[in-house]
């Protein structure tokens, strides 16, 4: 039975080169690039062979490959800032709150027409009412 021989070194550096333009060639759907993936097609055992300057060649191939397939590299990965968050928050409550006006509006609206044609403003308004 013959064993597969390790790779180590050179070997290792130029099976990963390939392993990478294989996978930026294939695109992010089929083939997406990290360091667990990398590790798992290439039957190694130990992650540490994959720190340092092999780790960056991998996180630069994934930039490549996302770069090519339209997407933001950093996107799925990054959490916006409190700040952000806040203000996309008051950006959305200021919305709200200029809808809330508008729909007052159109109540106060209806109810002066039901009062100038001699409605009875509560018989109309009565379907907008909550009934739980």
């Amino acid at each position: 039975m013959a064993r597969r021989q390790t790779l180590r070194g050179s070997t290792l550096d130029e099976a990963i080169d390939a392993l990478l333009a294989q996978m930026i060639s294939s695109g992010v759907e089929l083939a997406p690039i990290s360091r667990p993936e990398v590790q798992r097609r290439l039957g190694l055992t130990s992650r540490a062979t994959l720190g340092g300057d092999r780790g960056d060649r991998i996180e630069a191939a994934r930039i490549v490959q996302m770069g090519e397939s339209g997407r933001d590299p950093d996107g799925a990965r990054r959490r916006r800032s409190l700040e952000e968050r806040i203000a996309s928050l008051q950006a959305e409550n200021a919305a709200l709150a200029r809808q809330r006006d508008k729909l007052f509006e159109a109540l106060s609206v209806i109810a002066h027409n039901c009062f100038v044609n001699g409605l009875d403003v509560e018989s109309v308004m009565a379907p907008l009412r909550n009934t739980r």
